[in-house]
């Protein structure tokens, strides 16, 4: 019965990543709602917290991607705290991290990958965009443009890969250390379970790979919007 459900953790109906899901969207929702509700200038202990967290990576983002990064912060800190509770839910004992299977953190990075496209060609507009593409020299752009399409495709394949293939080895260490426990645990350490130290570094790798997971983020829309923000700076410039 142990081994059933501990199977069930990194395979299971393809459903239960949908109520896992939910279940983190509603628990992000109500901690914003409850740490945001009564804000004053003397901010509570949870405002506090969100307030620090949320500044942190705004100001994290704005850091990797330049003076117009505030505006992308939004969206992408999202992504991270989304992804960082994902993670975190298969810690639990009964539950599950929906990034333990690939369908959900191929949609994370193909959500990605489109925001990330739409923003390139908002910001460069269309002729720009396909011109990133071409590349420098222009005769060499027939060679070098289904080159630079491949490497775009590529990306969330990475992003998707990564992130699946550490959080599913995690959740799968952390199952087989249990079903093992007792058995190899003499009857008076049954208290500590051999798996607790796997869990503890759990949650360092699940911070690791969600910030993983948006630095990439970042740096891909970085790449894309460089021809923009260049052009601005010498426009300001004259």
């Amino acid at each position: 019965m142990e081994h059933h459900h501990g199977s069930g953790l990194v395979e299971g109906n393809p459903w239960t990543l949908v109520g896992m899901s939910w279940i983190v969207i509603l628990t992000l929702a109500i901690i914003s709602y409850l740490g945001m509700r009564n804000r004053g200038k003397i901010p509570g202990p949870l405002q506090s917290i969100l307030e620090f967290a949320v500044s942190g990576m705004f100001n994290f983002i704005e850091g990797i991607i330049g003076h117009d990064g505030r505006k992308y912060a939004p969206f992408i800190t999202t992504l991270f705290f989304y992804i960082l509770f994902l993670n975190l839910l298969g810690i639990i004992p009964g539950l599950r991290s929906p990034t333990s299977a690939l369908n959900m953190t191929i949609a994370l990075a193909l959500c990605s990958f489109f925001y990330v496209q739409f923003q390139a060609i908002r910001q460069n507009g269309p002729v720009k965009y396909v011109k990133h593409f071409w590349g420098d020299p222009w005769w060499l752009g027939f060679l070098m443009f289904p080159i630079h399409i491949i490497g775009e495709l590529a990306k969330p394949l990475s992003l998707s890969i990564r992130l699946f293939g550490n959080i599913f080895g995690e959740d799968k260490i952390i199952v087989i250390l249990a079903a093992m426990s007792p058995y190899i645990i003499k009857p008076w350490l049954k208290l500590l379970p051999i798996q607790f130290p796997m869990m503890a570094f759990g949650v360092f790798t699940s911070f690791i790979q969600a910030l993983i997971f948006t630095v990439l983020t970042a740096g891909y829309l970085t790449v894309l919007i460089s021809h923009a923000e260049e052009a601005t700076t010498l426009a300001e410039q004259h």
